[in-house]
């Protein structure tokens, strides 16, 4: 209940603090002279493209990148990283370096 008041209460002084008791003015005050429309933008129009090749556009998914670790009779380690994506790939390597050193 209290909450209904209150955003009743919200409303009505929003709508209250729009009238400035003025009568209203026309919003658009230039007349409508030519018959075809023209290709210019008037201020008050907003035009919105949107091309259906954007729209349309599958999300590309990102291929997984593939890491063997391997031990030798040492106890070194290394590793064989397979993947497409090259800036993942060198990412993953400096990883790996820092968590096994030699």
């Amino acid at each position: 209940m209290n909450a209904s008041v209150l955003v009743l209460s919200m409303a009505a002084l929003l709508v209250l603090a729009g009238c400035n008791g003025q009568p209203t003015q026309a919003l658009n005050t230039q007349p409508a002279v030519s018959a075809a429309p023209s290709a210019a933008v008037r201020p008050n129009e907003i035009e919105i493209n949107k091309d259906n090749d954007t729209l349309m556009k599958p999300v590309e998914k990102k291929k997984p990148v593939n890491v063997k670790l391997k031990r030798d009779f040492k106890g070194e380690y290394g590793w064989d990283i397979v993947g497409t994506d090259v800036k993942e790939i060198i990412k993953i390597n400096r990883e790996l370096h820092k968590e096994f050193p030699n």
